[in-house]
């Protein structure tokens, strides 16, 4: 798990794009949490590059089955730490074995849903298989 306090801007990284570091947290099986630091709040608009970064926040977080958080004050902040401890105390670890036996490197889709309606599943989107070719 990694928990990410920013505005979303990217300003030093090396990484190229955003389906790039969904790729890196996949493929390190980290759930990423992020918290925004931007004052306006989340919305799906991206007229404002704030509301387009905590939208680009928002996906890095699902993809990787984690969570979003978007405080307006800083004294927010503690509710959203409050938030991600009690959802790590109340996770679950599923595996199951893939009848797809192919070491091909590829992302694989999973997709988990619960039985019950007043349930949230949060998970990763997929995974990627084992591969046979060096690095």
């Amino acid at each position: 798990m990694i928990i990410v306090i920013t505005d979303g801007d990217d300003n030093q990284s090396k990484v190229q794009s955003l389906n790039e570091v969904v790729e890196m947290a996949q493929r390190a099986e980290a759930s990423v949490y992020t918290i925004s630091t931007n004052a306006s709040g989340f919305a799906l608009s991206i007229k404002d590059n704030s509301r387009k970064y905590d939208k680009i926040l928002k996906e890095l977080s699902e993809q990787s089955g984690g969570r979003a958080f978007f405080p307006f004050k800083a004294q927010d902040l503690s509710q959203s730490f409050e938030d991600i401890g009690r959802e790590l105390r109340s996770q679950y670890n599923l595996a199951y074995t893939s009848s797809n036996g192919a070491r091909d490197g590829k992302f694989r889709a999973i997709r988990i849903a619960a039985e019950e309606k007043n349930l949230h599943v949060r998970a990763r989107r997929g995974y990627f298989a084992p591969s046979d070719r060096s690095s």
